[in-house]
């Protein structure tokens, strides 16, 4: 082999290795805390979250790092940089935080009941004045406009039992988790409103940028269908009708 060859093959070598340390850089991770919630942050990080995450990133070279933990937990991890983003927040719920301009989904905030208060419900007002009850980090108190004796618990089946024991007279939460979930003899859900969900970012220039791409993604796939696509494939056509109508997207 002669010089000139070896040369060339050097530089044939040296393309290479530059293309593999693009390709290295290109995945960079990208961290997401989420509380387990069925149907959007699933332990095998799958759920319509983490798609919805995966779908905005993974074209700009991101590698999708998906984690459960308590949702206040995850806010924390943000807050103190040591997360990325976390996801399913409520609107100024955060501080500390990078927020984006756009929603990622709306949760159809619902009211389960006994039948015998269902007869007298008139909607938020029947709140005032009541003793209910929330899964812990919901913080329905900051966007409810009715003084309620309020309590957090740690789980659905807790709240249900207080409910079905007079302990509390309603249960807040999300209708689509609601809906998953076989309600006991007796009881039933209305809708109260909708609340838009928002990821959050770690409050640095990486946040930033996180917070840009996730817009301009979010854009690109309703622009494209992948985002009703992606509501249709998680049975949650219905929600995006709602999204659709509420949010200012072109």
């Amino acid at each position: 082999m002669g010089f000139g060859r070896i040369r060339s093959m050097r530089w044939v070598w040296l393309i290479v290795a530059l293309l593999l340390s693009v390709g290295a850089r290109a995945a960079e991770p990208l961290s997401i805390y989420c509380e387990r919630w069925q149907g959007f942050c699933e332990p095998d990080g799958r759920g319509f979250y983490f798609d919805l995450v995966r779908a905005v990133y993974e074209p700009r070279g991101y590698q999708v790092v998906a984690r459960l933990t308590p949702y206040k937990r995850a806010v924390k991890l943000v807050v103190e940089g040591e997360a990325d983003m976390t996801i399913g927040v409520y609107p100024n719920e955060v501080n500390g935080v990078v927020w984006p301009t756009l929603s990622a989904f709306a949760d159809d905030v619902s009211v389960l009941m006994t039948k015998e208060r269902l007869a007298a419900w008139q909607g938020e007002q029947s709140l005032r004045g009541k003793r209910v009850v929330w899964q812990r980090g919901w913080a329905y108190d900051k966007y409810i406009p009715v003084t309620m004796f309020w309590h957090e618990v740690d789980s659905h089946q807790m709240a249900l039992q207080l409910l079905e024991k007079g302990r509390y007279d309603y249960y807040l939460g999300a209708g689509v988790l609601f809906r998953e979930q076989s309600l006991p003899a007796g009881m039933e859900w209305r809708l109260l409103r909708w609340l838009p969900t928002y990821p959050v970012f770690v409050a640095s220039t990486r946040g930033e940028q996180l917070a840009r791409l996730w817009d301009e993604g979010l854009r690109r796939l309703y622009r494209d269908g992948t985002l009703q696509a992606l509501y249709r494939r998680h049975a949650l056509s219905d929600y995006f009708d709602y999204y659709r109508q509420a949010s200012r997207q072109p």
